[in-house]
């Protein structure tokens, strides 16, 4: 319960040493029951205050007289209801609004505390601490507790291991071990002659010969990419690498140990045209022939893993630790210490030896790449410890820190030079031994981070914001992604990434969508299979624009009326028009028309790289972009359920609860009623104490269709895009909107949405829900936001140089 206990409570500090104490046992209190004890201690005052008007003796709403219920929860039905009372109360669905008195923070969570206490002794749920590890549950700390300053602790982050992002892994693994290449090699080619061209030997002699290498990708990434519809986020450091997450990790285990012993297995496919040999468009020239396949090994060996492999003699120590060392660098970027030397030599070198000195050095390879220090970033803090008991990350830790926060690639390179011998070794045709010979896995060195620790300047507080600044005012890269230009060609990737995984727009191309009839449909024609990755691309380059100019940033992405188009030249070739079958044809499929534009009328050179201007009054911030009103809408319809709660949870920092099981959450099918009309159904008071903090949220977005064009009828009828602010508490917020411009403006220019926003930049990078603790963290994040003029660069420094990045314990 430490997440979540009061500062300066002396009920919650009482209530904590007796719960604990009763769970040791060392209470003797005769024949008075300690459950009653604390449920009259705890318990009853917050129910008298707040529950039992309602609840009470006398014909109790709901049939729930709370003064009846027992506090033993060894009944499987009173633990029901109790359970129940716990989310209502948790979810601020009881007292109901209306109630003429609400309960405070510090109320709510002194009784929140004993009931969980008491669930858990009963067996009736997990308690509030696992919980708030979760993503689902980032809301749940008291948004305004956070921020107020009443909160002194010293932030830290628990020490912790945090499993290897998928993509990290996979910039480790991918390229290096995870290939499943073969050599195309096309012989009497079409293809110009020169004399390395030219077969030296053999039947086919003075024929041409042509090579072309397929380097596919092929391997099993061990990491899944968790994402809760709460959080959006894929990097949790909750998440741990479960069964089949070892399964996967041993088996690419053992093709990177065969690859660094005996090299890259190579399938090499030998075609010799003849007189039923087709012309292709290809390298050869040719399709078809005389087909004949071989397995060849590529690559270059270490020669310290050579020396062992072809070694039918007992292996010397001192080879054995030279071997040693180079795997260490290769896969931890260290060097092992005296007692790792002694544990593989003996433990693992030597026990497999009897198989072989191939199998013993490969074991010892496998061994390495399943270590935690491998599969997992270790964050303990090797500093020595402050009067708070906290721990600095030492500056290894720091690197690997700093650099995961911007990108997915190695935070080391390996800076041991070392020897190594091909695995091909055949003299075999020039053409061909040059492309079994040229290549081999690429170890870059280290770079400047880590230089700057071996030379002792990443120690301290000043140190990490250098380093962190130096790093954010290195030139962008990619500022228009595309398919040819994915999102690992833009500078600090991550940073791009926390706000797809944020938005969640990227997600638009897992929804389905008819595109076979929407060429019959007015305000459809336009979208097509690739529209949802166009559309993705678009709002990266728009958030990578209003990221360079660094001012009011969220205000501008959730107010911008400014769109850009990825897959757009400028230019209306006549070519085109007429491949679409005239001007009307090519103006309503035009990508353009997803923002209602017209591509005749617009005018815009691609080389100038300017964004356009939507229609007035048409788009207002990211959540009028396309890319996010499909990813939020459902196969056929809008969503307004989904866009709301997004609203509630992202901006407003708050919490809905889940769809009860025994609920049919379905809107009826009616094509003639409007889905404003059909949503009415959850109207009923059943449905409505959940939809009322989502529906009028998400129902301003009805002003666009379900692939995200402007429209401003739905069915011949003119759409109802009215919706309210509701349930924030805070004066100016609440109330009626008119519309999705008027709706987003108020939230843009609210405390409340800033400080829910860095909410989430915290969750992303720290990889786990904010505490209590970390309230002088995001008030310092906040500060440093708002003293910046919208910085989103002085708001990472803030966080990356905070005792909540610095410090474990």
């Amino acid at each position: 319960m430490k997440g979540l206990i009061m500062p300066n409570s002396r009920k919650l500090k009482d209530l904590s040493k007796f719960l604990i104490c009763l769970v040791c046992g060392v209470i003797s209190l005769g024949a008075v029951q300690p459950d009653k004890i604390a449920y009259e201690e705890f318990a009853l005052p917050f129910l008298e205050a707040n529950c039992l008007s309602c609840h009470g003796k006398e014909k109790p709403k709901g049939d729930l007289n709370l003064l009846n219920l027992s506090p033993n929860m060894e009944d499987a039905e009173t633990g029901d209801i109790w359970n129940e009372v716990f989310a209502q109360i948790q979810f601020g669905e009881m007292p109901p609004e209306k109630a003429k008195r609400q309960p405070s923070s510090g109320e709510k969570q002194v009784f929140l505390n004993w009931l969980d206490g008491q669930l858990i002794r009963y067996g009736r749920g997990f308690g509030l601490d696992e919980k708030l590890l979760l993503p689902e549950f980032g809301n749940y700390v008291d948004h305004k507790t956070l921020f107020d300053g009443s909160v002194k602790d010293a932030p830290y982050t628990p020490a912790r291991l945090w499993r290897q992002r998928p993509a990290i892994y996979d910039g480790i693994w991918s390229n290096h071990y995870g290939r499943t290449p073969w050599l195309s090699v096309k012989i009497g080619s079409a293809a110009r002659i020169n004399p390395r061209n030219v077969v030296k030997r053999g039947p086919h002699k003075g024929k041409v010969i042509t090579t072309r290498y397929f380097n596919n990708s092929r391997y099993a990434n061990p990491f899944y990419e968790f994402v809760h519809h709460a959080s959006g986020f894929t990097d949790y450091a909750t998440i741990q690498a479960d069964q089949a997450s070892l399964e996967a990790l041993l088996t690419n285990s053992e093709k990177m140990a065969e690859i660094l012993t005996e090299g890259l297995m190579v399938k090499v496919v030998t075609e010799v045209k003849n007189k039923d040999s087709r012309h292709g468009n290809n390298h050869g020239g040719f399709v078809g022939g005389v087909e004949t396949s071989s397995i060849e090994r590529r690559g270059r060996i270490p020669k310290v893993f050579k020396k062992i492999v072809n070694s039918l003699d007992p292996i010397e120590k001192s080879d054995f630790n030279d071997a040693l060392d180079l795997a260490f660098q290769l896969f931890l970027r260290r060097f092992p210490e005296e007692e790792e030397r002694s544990h593989y030599w003996e433990k693992v070198f030597q026990r497999n030896a009897p198989l072989g000195n191939k199998m013993a050095l490969q074991s010892v390879l496998i061994y390495i790449t399943l270590s935690p220090e491998f599969v997992y970033r270790m964050e303990l803090g090797m500093g020595e410890p402050d009067e708070h008991g906290r721990r600095m990350l030492s500056p290894q830790e720091l690197v690997y820190a700093i650099h995961y926060a911007f990108n997915d690639t190695p935070a080391f390179g390996v800076d041991t030079e070392f020897e190594s011998v091909d695995a091909y070794t055949k003299d075999s045709e020039p053409v061909i031994k040059e492309t079994l010979t040229k290549g081999n896995p690429t170890y870059r060195p280290s770079g400047w981070m880590v230089e700057l620790m071996r030379e002792g300047k990443l120690k301290t507080r000043e140190d990490v914001e250098a380093v962190v600044r130096k790093l954010l005012d290195e030139r962008p890269g990619t500022m228009f992604p595309n398919h040819n230009s994915k999102i690992s060609s833009v500078r600090h990737p991550r940073i791009l990434q926390f706000f797809r995984e944020f938005f969640g727009y990227h997600k638009a191309s897992t929804v389905f969508k008819d595109v076979e009839q929407f060429q019959k449909r007015e305000g459809f024609k336009q979208y097509h299979n690739h529209s949802p990755v166009r559309l993705m691309y678009d709002t990266d380059t728009l958030i990578l624009h209003i990221l360079k100019d660094d001012k009011n940033v969220l205000y501008e992405l959730l107010t911008t009326d400014k769109i850009f188009t990825s897959y757009w030249s400028g230019t209306n070739r006549p070519d085109e028009i007429k491949r679409k079958g005239g001007k009307e044809k090519y103006i309503e499929t035009h990508d353009l028309q997803s923002y209602n534009l017209n591509p005749l009328e617009v005018a815009y050179e691609a080389k100038s790289k300017q964004a356009l201007q939507a229609p007035e009054g048409q788009r207002v911030g990211v959540l009028t972009q396309p890319s996010w009103l499909v990813a939020h809408s459902g196969n056929f319809d809008n969503d307004p359920v989904r866009r709301g709660k997004w609203i509630r949870e992202k901006l407003l920092a708050g919490y809905v609860m889940d769809v009860p099981i025994n609920v049919d959450a379905q809107i009826p099918d009616d094509e003639h009623r409007t889905l404003r009309e059909r949503f009415s159904v959850v109207e009923e008071e059943a449905c409505w104490r959940c939809h009322k903090k989502m529906n009028p949220l998400g129902m301003p977005f009805e002003a666009f269709n379900h692939v995200g064009r402007f429209r401003e009828t739905e069915l011949g009828k003119p759409v109802n895009t009215s919706g309210e602010i509701t349930y924030t508490g805070i004066p100016g917020l609440d109330g009626k909107v008119q519309g999705f411009a008027d709706m987003m403006q108020k939230i843009a220019s609210s405390d409340l949405t800033r400080q829910s926003f860095l909410r989430h930049v915290f969750r992303y990078w720290m990889g786990r829900n904010e505490r209590l603790s970390d309230s002088q963290t995001l008030i310092r994040m906040d500060k440093a936001y708002l003293e910046s003029g919208g910085s989103f660069k002085e708001t990472l420094i803030s966080l990356f140089t905070s005792d909540s990045f610095l410090y474990r314990k």
